[in-house]
C-alpha cells in the first residue's frame, strides 16, 4: 500500500458531524475531499433528504465534490418480507416467560457499511464481473427460502441474493496500489466510538474533527455560522435506539415520520416461527402506548438489579443508544435481558 491514499472519501450521514466535515472541505480548510459517499437506508425523515439535497446543491457541487448516493434496499419493506431474512435490532419479550432481549443488530452492516464498501471498490478501479446465474436460484429469480421451508412452507418467492433478477455481478477487489482515506465524522467528544474494524486492505479510517479538535457542541456552533443550523441527527425513523426524546421530538415536531413509526411498529410485532415479540420502545410496549412522555422506572425492568444499573438503563430510555448506528462504530446490540439481569 503506497504511504498517500489514491482518493479521499468522506462517509456522509448528513448529520451535524458529517455535515460539518463537507462545509470545512469545500471552504479548503481541511482536504482535499474527492467525494462523499451517502449511505441511504431508504427510512430517513424527509428532512434528512431534504438537507442532503441542499447540501449537495449549495456546498457539494459548487466546490467539485461529488456525492454518491448508494442503498441495499428499502429496509422498511425488506424486514417484513418473508422471503428476506432481514431483522432490525427491537426489543423482545417472551410472552410465555416474560424473558427480556434484544435481536443482534445487522441492519448497519448490511444497509450502510456494505454498500459503502462497495462504492469506494469501484471509485478506486475495481472491475465488476458480467452478470452470472445465481447458484442460490438456479437463474429462475425464485426460491423457497430455506428458513420458510424449515416451517413447511413451500411457496416460492423472490430469490432473496439476487433479489429475484436471476443473476449476481460482484465487484472485486481494487489494484493493490490503490486505496482510500475514509473520512468518519467522530468528534472529539466521542474518541470512544473510535474503530479501526472496518478498515480494509484498501480503505483507512481518518477522524478530522478529532485532528481538529472539535466537539459536537462547536460542530453545531459552526453550522450555526454558516446558515446550517437546522442540521438535525440522521437516523431510520423506526430505530430501535431512540430514546424518548427523540421518540417526542418525532410525534411533536415530524408526524408523518411518528405515524409511518407507529404502523411499522405494530406490523412488526411477530414473525413467522418467532416466539418472541419485537417492539421499537425499550418498554416493549406498543410504540403509540409507550410512556414516552416522562421516566416510568416500572416500565423497563421486573427484577431487582443495582442502583447504577438501574440508572443507566432509565437513562438509555431517555437518551437512546450512545453510540448510534454509525456503519464506523456500531455495536453488536447486547441483549438487553443479560444488562438488566433478567431472564
Amino acid at each position: 500500500m503506497t504511504t498517500e491514499p489514491t482518493l479521499r472519501l468522506l462517509s456522509l450521514g448528513a448529520g451535524v458531524q458529517s455535515t460539518t466535515l463537507l462545509l470545512l472541505a469545500a471552504e479548503r480548510r481541511i482536504g482535499p475531499l474527492d467525494g462523499a459517499i451517502f449511505a441511504d437506508t431508504g427510512w430517513e425523515p424527509a428532512s434528512v433528504y431534504a438537507h442532503l439535497d441542499r447540501l449537495e446543491r449549495e456546498v457539494a457541487q459548487p466546490a467539485g465534490i461529488p456525492i454518491y448516493r448508494v442503498s441495499a434496499g428499502r429496509i422498511q419493506d425488506d424486514v417484513l418480507d418473508p422471503d428476506k431474512q432481514r431483522s432490525l435490532p427491537a426489543h423482545t419479550i417472551d410472552p410465555a416467560t416474560g424473558d427480556r432481549g434484544m435481536l443482534n443488530r445487522r441492519c448497519t452492516q448490511t444497509y450502510k457499511l456494505t454498500p459503502i464498501l462497495r462504492q469506494v471498490r469501484l471509485l478506486l478501479g475495481a472491475a465488476t464481473s458480467d452478470p452470472r446465474p445465481c447458484r442460490y436460484c438456479d437463474g429462475t429469480g425464485t426460491r423457497i427460502a430455506p428458513w420458510r421451508a424449515k416451517r413447511g412452507d413451500h411457496v416460492p418467492g423472490p430469490c432473496s441474493v439476487c433479489g429475484g433478477v436471476g443473476s449476481l455481478a460482484r465487484v472485486g477487489q481494487p489494484p493493490r496500489d490503490r486505496w482510500a482515506e475514509q473520512w468518519i465524522g467522530f468528534s472529539a467528544d466521542e474518541i470512544g466510538r473510535v474503530s479501526t474494524r472496518a478498515d480494509t486492505r484498501y480503505s483507512r479510517s481518518r477522524h478530522p474533527l478529532l485532528d481538529l479538535g472539535m466537539s459536537r457542541v462547536q460542530c453545531e456552533a459552526y453550522l450555526r455560522s454558516k446558515g446550517w443550523g437546522s442540521t438535525a441527527k440522521s437516523a431510520c425513523i423506526g430505530c430501535p435506539f431512540h430514546g424518548n426524546a427523540e421518540w417526542r421530538r418525532m410525534r411533536d415536531t415530524d408526524p408523518d415520520s411518528w405515524v409511518e413509526a407507529i404502523r411499522f411498529d405494530a406490523a412488526y410485532r411477530t414473525g413467522p416461527g418467532l416466539r418472541h415479540q419485537r417492539y421499537l420502545h425499550i418498554s416493549r410496549k406498543p410504540l403509540a402506548e409507550a410512556p414516552i412522555d416522562r421516566i416510568r422506572p416500572s416500565e423497563y425492568q421486573q427484577t431487582t438489579v443495582f442502583d447504577q444499573v438501574y440508572e443507566t438503563e432509565l437513562e438509555r430510555a431517555e437518551m437512546g443508544d450512545p453510540d448510534g448506528c454509525s456503519p464506523w462504530a456500531c455495536r453488536s446490540g447486547e441483549p438487553v435481558a443479560r444488562e438488566l439481569g433478567a431472564g
